[in-house]
């Protein structure tokens, strides 16, 4: 398997020349449109905070009016938030697919060439087993996830930037008495969220770790798997006439078996995050409302800025805490990325011993 060195290089290596294809115009039309996309749906996050707040404020006050043009403003969001969301999902996984197509014409193109094929059946080891899983599933994962992690990456940075100025603002000043000095507290709100965030993520990656060693060994071992039964298949008129059905019986088994070892550590990994992350989606919830009530119960502030104060919270600890959320699809695609690396070097080993330099094609399917 590839080294941790380089990493981020190699796969840039392998799959950034998707961009500078032949398509690379409709790819960065894409990519552009996906950006402003994103964008719109920071700018709708921050509308529902702001209508939360006045409808609140008008709920405090009894205000009908103010409540009918609420009604009025939650139509408007409702629709913008439908379309901005279905042009998203739809030009996201137009670039997944045409992503993908490219990198798998790519890799099958220097597979199906010159008898590589045969050549790594021949060598099997734990960089080269099981290239059809490699090309079917992992190029799918290393392709969609990048997307994915890209996207949500993006939109944290973005959420981060505007709740940290609304909490800010809505923060206003605390002031300390320390024995008869008074010490004032600008934007509290937000260095909590900071602190806040930062131990969550911590404690998250600690509690995370075992689940990225036992999701790359549980790809490796359920598409041995897999392999073991298609070989089965291709072979079977040869395991039938030597009567050879309990030994690949008794392999399956021991392949199986391996995939059960994994699972149960697989299992072990999860309950740290499900017991990490279900404690932490509790005290996301009451902790800003704990911070900010005694300020409402003072009358400092209103029903609808303690509300959107809660909300501001939230989304900022969220945007902060994107390394924990995205921990188990990071693991996921990592181990994808590796194993069609592993794949790739194979080849290029053999087309090295070969002194052979295909061009590597580049249609967009």
């Amino acid at each position: 398997m590839p080294g941790q060195t380089g990493f981020f290089f190699k796969f840039l290596k392998l799959a950034g020349p998707f961009w500078r294809s032949e398509h690379q115009v409709r790819i960065c039309r894409r990519t552009l449109n996906l950006l402003i996309l994103t964008v719109l749906q920071i700018v709708i996050a921050v509308m529902i905070t702001q209508w939360s707040a006045a409808l609140f404020d008008a709920l405090e006050q009894r205000n009908m009016p103010g409540l009918m043009t609420q009604v009025r403003d939650l139509g408007l969001i409702f629709v913008a938030s439908m379309l901005v969301t279905v042009l998203h999902l739809k030009i996201k996984r137009d670039l997944q697919i045409s992503w993908r197509a490219w990198l798998t014409a790519h890799v099958i193109g220097r597979w199906m060439n010159k008898g590589h094929h045969y050549q790594i059946a021949q060598i099997l080891t734990v960089g080269h087993d099981n290239p059809d899983g490699r090309i079917a599933e992992d190029i799918r994962i290393a392709t969609d996830e990048a997307v994915n992690l890209c996207y949500t990456l993006f939109y944290s940075l973005l959420l981060l930037a505007s709740f940290t100025q609304i909490l800010w603002t809505l923060s206003g000043t605390v002031m300390l008495d320390f024995g008869g000095m008074r010490l004032p507290i600008y934007g509290h709100l937000v260095w909590l969220a900071l602190l806040y965030a930062a131990l969550a993520s911590m404690l998250g990656w600690w509690a995370g770790r075992p689940l990225t060693l036992t999701t790359n060994a549980m790809q490796t071992v359920e598409a041995n798997f897999r392999f073991g039964l298609v070989k089965a298949r291709e072979n079977a008129q040869a395991i039938s006439v030597h009567n050879r059905e309990a030994h690949e019986k008794k392999r399956f088994l021991s392949l199986f078996q391996d995939i059960n070892g994994i699972y149960d550590l697989q299992t072990r990994a999860w309950e740290h995050i499900i017991l990490f992350s279900s404690g932490y989606a509790v005290l996301s919830m009451a902790l800003p409302i704990l911070i900010t009530a005694p300020r409402f119960i003072l009358g400092s502030i209103t029903l609808g800025a303690l509300m959107q104060s809660v909300q501001a919270f939230q989304q900022m600890a969220a945007a902060l805490s994107w390394p924990v959320n995205n921990m188990p699809v990071i693991a996921q695609w990592h181990a994808s990325v590796d194993r069609v690396l592993g794949l790739v070097e194979a080849l290029n080993d053999l087309e090295q011993q070969q002194d052979v330099c295909p061009e590597p094609s580049t249609e967009l399917k």
